[in-house]
């Protein structure tokens, strides 16, 4: 038989849940869907504030619309990839058409890709902001883009990664934490999305290479990407440092095409044969040689004196009185230096000036051309573009090759088209494109 004063307990019990069961049952689910809650976040807040963290620096000023290429790569991915030659091929969209002469685009969307926050991604999702371009969803599955004007490089163009609001991709990686500075981002923490191996990634942005280097030192970051050189980290402890070529962008010596001592070829040939040799990988083309329309055989400058003597001989700059001005920014000095010392050997005195930006009146420019990934250089090298062909060159051959390759759909006939184009540009040399730059990954020893 129970004992008094466990009936008594049992009595109380049996009352109060009968009194309360309403608020019994309402607790129990809630306690359930709780629980649930818990162990669904739990691997989020486990590697939000445990565990290690890849603590990279990067020089430069970003705002959380425009990312680095880099970052926005591990979030997200656009309509298409790159192949490492430039070309596009399928991400998003699993297969495209061009129609109506390369001004209908027709994107087919893959059906088993998800945003970070669970949802299916639809036609509709896509959200291109691109001038010119209209984006029809029709179901879906299907895009339709509708272009003003034939462009033949357009699925290279939808390669940028696409975002819901919030920053929401479909990558390897999701944004978490963002500290700002002003409208610019101080830090960001990159986590492995859902069933993604691998550490959480925390950068911070640094203005200076210098302010990056020192950051360093004090031990706030462990890796250092995207660095022009390591003089401003030095044998600072046990670190690794990976160099590596970066094939798409050319550091490049312009002449201004407006400029009459500079508007004769055999000038300009003539100052391309003086360059000395340079401690980098010779670019020789407006073009990258990784992309599938570099050309070889083009005019090779290699420094030659004595050709350089024999073009200048009958040209305005063969006085005693001739002078030049080299322009060029901090980072490329110590090359614009020694480019107007061997000027000046040949009896044209060069100055060096260091600027900030493009100055409208310079006579030589030493600077870098980031490369698109296609070859189309329309922008660069056309004479209608005013703001962006820097050299004021003028060219009708040239320009009539670089609107067919931007409209020309075979890929094989654009290759020959550009092919031309290189061998022309090089030869009538409005710029000399001298080498591909070198930068640094340093990481540190563990």
């Amino acid at each position: 038989m129970m004992p008094r004063s466990v009936r008594i307990i049992f009595l109380v019990v049996i009352e109060l849940a009968r009194k309360y069961t309403r608020s019994l049952i309402l607790g129990f689910f809630v306690g359930l869907a709780l629980s649930f809650g818990f162990w669904k976040a739990y691997p989020i807040v486990s590697r939000t504030f445990t565990g290690p963290v890849d603590r990279i620096g990067m020089v430069g000023e970003f705002s959380p619309s425009a990312l680095p290429l880099s970052i926005q790569d591990l979030v997200s991915s656009g309509l298409t990839d790159l192949a490492p030659d430039g070309s596009p091929r399928p991400s998003l969209a699993r297969e495209w058409e061009a129609t109506n002469s390369g001004k209908t685009f027709v994107f087919t969307l893959r059906d088993d890709v998800f945003w970070h926050n669970g949802k299916n991604i639809v036609a509709p999702d896509v959200n291109y902001n691109i001038r010119g371009v209209t984006l029809v969803p029709t179901g879906n599955r299907t895009l339709i883009a509708y272009l003003q004007y034939p462009y033949s490089p357009f699925p290279t163009l939808v390669s940028k990664p696409i975002f819901l609001p919030g920053l929401n991709g479909f990558g390897a990686y999701t944004i978490g934490k963002i500290q700002l500075n002003g409208e610019n981002i101080r830090s960001l923490t990159l986590y492995p999305s859902q069933n993604k191996k691998g550490k959480p990634k925390r950068y911070t942005f640094y203005q200076t290479e210098s302010q990056a280097a020192l950051a360093y030192k004090l031990g706030e970051i462990d890796e250092l990407t995207e660095m022009s050189s390591t003089s401003a980290v030095g044998n600072w402890g046990s670190m690794t440092v990976t160099e590596h070529v970066k094939y798409d962008r050319v550091v490049t010596l312009y002449f201004n095409m407006r400029v009459s001592e500079l508007s004769d070829k055999n000038v300009r040939q003539g100052l391309a044969y003086a360059i000395p040799e340079l401690p980098f990988e010779r670019a020789g083309s407006p073009i990258s040689k990784t992309s599938w329309a570099y050309a070889k055989n083009v005019r090779n400058f290699a420094h030659n004196p004595v050709e350089a003597k024999k073009l200048l001989a009958n040209t305005f700059l063969a006085t005693t009185s001739a002078e030049l001005t080299l322009s060029t920014f901090p980072s490329y000095l110590d090359i614009a230096q020694h480019i107007a010392s061997k000027w000046t050997d040949l009896g044209i005195k060069t100055t060096v000036k260091v600027e900030t930006s493009v100055p409208p009146d310079y006579q030589v420019l030493l600077s870098a051309q980031d490369l698109p990934p296609d070859p189309d250089q329309y922008p660069f090298w056309h004479s209608t573009q005013t703001a962006t062909n820097i050299t004021g060159y003028v060219n009708v051959k040239i320009d009539k090759l670089l609107e067919d390759g931007r409209i020309e759909l075979d890929q094989e006939k654009r290759k020959t088209i550009y092919a031309d184009f290189q061998r022309r540009l090089v030869e009538d040399a409005p710029a000399i494109f001298l080498y591909y730059p070198k930068l640094y990954s340093i990481t540190r020893g563990k």
